[in-house]
């Protein structure tokens, strides 16, 4: 029976049921999320570890669906947890790709001590990162696979496409990645001579997570409000409470910075706008975007305040390969691939283009 077939007692009754459902859930999950009980299972995909080298890990996921052809490897930041592809169970991206059939991998670079401190961008993009893609396609049994940077990690895969243009890459794949260090937020943007990296590196030699995660709390003085004005108002929902822990867990767990290449990147991306003007370099060496000519996928998001779609819109014009296609977004940061609107559209629409070129 319809609510509209319903007569007036039995609707109030109906709401009150509803209602008092709602506030003994809300009570239940705002007691366990105060008392800090209620951590939701990050990263709970099945995986297996296939190659290690020093702190870094090489994540292939489990799947009896795999549908052959390039391995899709995902390559993060290095200053934020990887687990933000496999959130939590009905909100993970790497959810999405295997049920797709795509073959998964992903890079775990670790947490970075003192013993990581002269890492540079050459450690990432120059050793680890030829290693990893010679593990993942002999594994699948593929001639190359599809390689996908998310924002830092995003430079990263750049820079070693460039430096390794006869790497078996299939496709490449950038998402949210800043190239145009003048479109950044000046908090993010380090740059113009006058910052000093020496002042933000501790005993370690590196860049505390912190530092780095102060900064980007920075650009929003007012989300934490508010994000917690709607958890209070959907504590009786247990999958919005679970969403909204997963996502602070993670925008609260930034990991430091290796000192060398955090000097590197000031120099680089800051100081020099190094992809907008050609002074890139790895390694003592000089490299060039324009040396990447295998299919480019550059995806950004309209509602980015991280980096901006102008930050990283221009990354499309630099390459030297002949087919690239852009993928506007209507997302923020994260919201690229976290989330329903992006697991329906966002990310079917990323491995349709894959699949294209595969």
């Amino acid at each position: 029976m319809s609510d509209g077939q319903k007569d007036p007692i039995t609707r109030l009754v109906d709401r009150t049921v509803t209602t008092v459902k709602r506030t003994a859930r809300g009570v239940h999950n705002g007691l366990l999320h105060y008392a800090r009980m209620d951590r939701p299972p990050l990263a709970s995909t099945p995986r297996d570890t296939v190659w290690q080298r020093d702190k870094v890990e090489l994540w292939r996921y489990r799947s009896d669906a795999r549908r052959g052809g390039p391995p899709l490897i995902l390559v993060h930041s290095l200053v934020n947890r990887s687990y933000i592809f496999d959130l939590v169970p009905g909100n993970s991206v790497v959810e999405v790709l295997l049920a797709r059939g795509v073959d998964v991998y992903l890079v775990e670079w670790g947490i970075p001590d003192a013993a990581d401190a002269e890492n540079g961008l050459e450690t990432y993009s120059d050793y680890y990162l030829p290693e990893i893609v010679r593990v993942a396609t002999e594994l699948s049994g593929a001639e190359s696979a599809n390689v996908l940077g998310y924002c830092f990690g995003g430079v990263l895969a750049l820079l070693y496409a460039a430096a390794h243009p006869d790497a078996p890459i299939n496709t490449l794949i950038a998402l949210a990645t800043p190239v145009d260090s003048t479109k950044l937020p000046t908090q993010l943007r380090a740059g113009g001579g006058a910052f000093d990296p020496e002042l933000v590196i501790d005993e370690s030699g590196n860049v505390p997570g912190n530092v780095i995660g102060n900064a980007i709390r920075s650009l929003t003085p007012v989300a934490e409000l508010s994000a917690n004005v709607n958890l209070l108002a959907n504590l009786w929902n247990d999958e919005y409470v679970a969403a909204h822990n997963a996502i602070t867990m993670w925008g609260n767990d930034q990991i430091p910075f290796a000192g060398r290449a955090f000097r590197q990147t000031v120099r680089m991306m800051g100081q020099d706008n190094g992809f907008m003007t050609g002074r890139l370099e790895l390694g003592g060496r000089s490299i060039s975007l324009d040396d990447i000519r295998v299919p480019f996928l550059n995806v950004f998001g309209s509602k980015d305040h991280i980096v901006p779609a102008d930050a990283t819109r221009p990354l499309s014009g630099l390459l030297g390969s002949p087919d690239v296609t852009d993928l506007e977004l209507n997302a923020g940061h994260v919201g690229l691939f976290i989330g329903r609107t992006a697991h329906r559209h966002g990310v079917p629409a990323m491995v349709d283009w894959i699949d294209q070129h595969s």
